[in-house]
C-alpha cells in the first residue's frame, strides 16, 4: 500500500537568474578589456570567473525552466534531476577555472609583468558592487535549491575575489610590488576550488541516491515504530530526486490480526508523519502482517539487492 503526500519544494526565481545573467555578461566584456589594458592577471582571472558566473546563471535559469515541465511516461520523475546535473556541471567548471588561474598565477610569479594598480582598483570596486547585489538577490533561493546555491556560490565567490583584487591594486599602486597581483590570483583559485567542493559532493550524493544529508535515519525509523501497531521496519530506502523532493520506500511489519481498513489508515498516518517531521514528499509503504517474510529479512533495515544473470534470458541473435 502507498500513500503520497505533497511535494516539499523550495521556490526559486528564474527571472532573477536571467536579469543577473545579462548584467554579468555586460560587465565581463568591460572587465576583460580593462584587465588587458592594465596587464592585470587578477582582473583577467576575475573576468574569467565572471564569465563562468554567466554560464552558471544561464544554466541555472534553464534548469529552473525545464524543471517545470510535467512528468511523462518516459520520464516519470519529470525533469527535476536537470537542476542537479546543472549544479554539478557549474561546480566542475569552477574547479577547472581554479586550476587555470592557479597555473597562470604561477607563471606570473616566475615572470612578473608591470600592472596598472589604479585601473585594477576601480574596475574591481564595480565588480564587488555588482556581484554583491546579485549574490544578495540569490541568497534566499540558495537555502532551498542546490541549483541556485551553485549560482550563488559563483556570485558570492566573485564578490570576495573582486574585493581581493581591490586590495592587490592598492598594494601595487602604493608599493609597486607587482607580485601582489599573482598572489591574489592564487588565493582566488584556492577559494574557488574550496567553494566548489561542497556542491560537487552534494550533487554527487543526490545522483548516487544517498540519504538526504539533513535526514536522521534513526529518528525517522523510530518515528515509524512509534505509530501503533507497527512492530518492525525493513527494506528502507530514502533518496532525493531534485531540490526539496525526497522519496522513501519501506516495508513495515504489523500484527497478524490487522484489518485491511486499519492498514489504509496506518499508511496514511505514517506518510503524514514522514512528510511533516522529516520532509519526505513521497512515501511508498508496503505493509506485511505476521510472518509474511522470513525473520532474517525483517531484521535487515536496508535490503541487499543482488543482480542475477541467467544464461539465455536475453538472446541477441547475430
Amino acid at each position: 500500500m502507498a500513500e503520497h503526500a505533497g511535494h516539499v519544494h523550495g521556490t526559486t526565481s528564474g527571472r532573477k537568474m536571467w536579469v543577473s545573467l545579462f548584467v554579468t555578461l555586460a560587465f565581463v566584456a568591460g572587465e576583460a578589456f580593462a584587465g588587458w589594458r592594465a596587464h592585470s592577471l587578477a582582473l583577467l582571472s576575475d573576468a574569467g570567473h565572471n564569465l563562468s558566473d554567466a554560464l552558471a546563471l544561464g544554466l541555472a535559469g534553464f534548469a529552473l525552466w525545464i524543471a517545470q515541465r510535467p512528468a511523462t511516461a518516459r520520464r516519470t520523475f519529470g525533469y527535476h534531476r536537470v537542476a542537479i546535473l546543472t549544479a554539478l556541471f557549474n561546480a566542475v567548471t569552477l574547479v577547472v577555472l581554479a586550476l587555470f588561474i592557479g597555473i597562470e598565477a604561477w607563471q606570473r610569479f616566475i615572470k612578473p609583468e608591470p600592472v596598472q594598480g589604479t585601473l585594477m582598483i576601480w574596475v574591481a570596486l564595480i565588480a564587488v558592487l555588482m556581484n554583491t547585489v546579485i549574490a544578495a538577490a540569490l541568497s534566499g533561493d540558495a537555502k532551498k535549491s542546490i541549483n541556485s546555491r551553485a549560482a550563488f556560490v559563483h556570485m558570492a565567490g566573485d564578490a570576495l575575489s573582486s574585493a581581493a583584487v581591490v586590495i592587490a591594486g592598492i598594494v601595487v599602486h602604493y608599493t609597486r610590488w607587482s607580485y601582489a597581483d599573482s598572489l591574489v590570483s592564487a588565493l582566488i583559485a584556492v577559494f574557488i576550488a574550496y567553494s566548489a567542493w561542497g556542491i560537487v559532493r552534494d550533487a554527487t550524493d543526490i545522483l548516487l541516491e544517498s540519504t538526504p544529508k539533513d535526514t536522521n535515519v534513526e529518528a525517522l525509523v523510530n518515528g515509524i515504530l512509534g505509530i501503533p501497531p507497527v512492530c518492525g521496519v525493513h527494506d528502507l530506502h530514502i533518496w532525493t530526486v531534485g531540490d526539496g523532493l525526497n522519496f522513501l520506500s519501506c516495508h513495515v511489519q504489523l500484527p497478524n490480526d490487522i484489518r485491511l481498513l486499519e492498514c489504509a489508515d496506518l499508511v496514511a498516518a505514517i506518510s503524514k508523519r514522514l512528510h511533516d517531521e522529516f520532509g519526505i514528499g513521497h512515501a511508498t509503504i508496503q505493509v506485511e502482517a505476521g510472518d509474511a517474510c522470513p525473520k532474517a529479512e525483517r531484521d535487515a533495515l536496508y535490503c541487499e539487492m543482488e543482480a542475477h544473470s541467467h544464461d539465455g534470458d536475453h538472446d541477441h541473435g547475430g
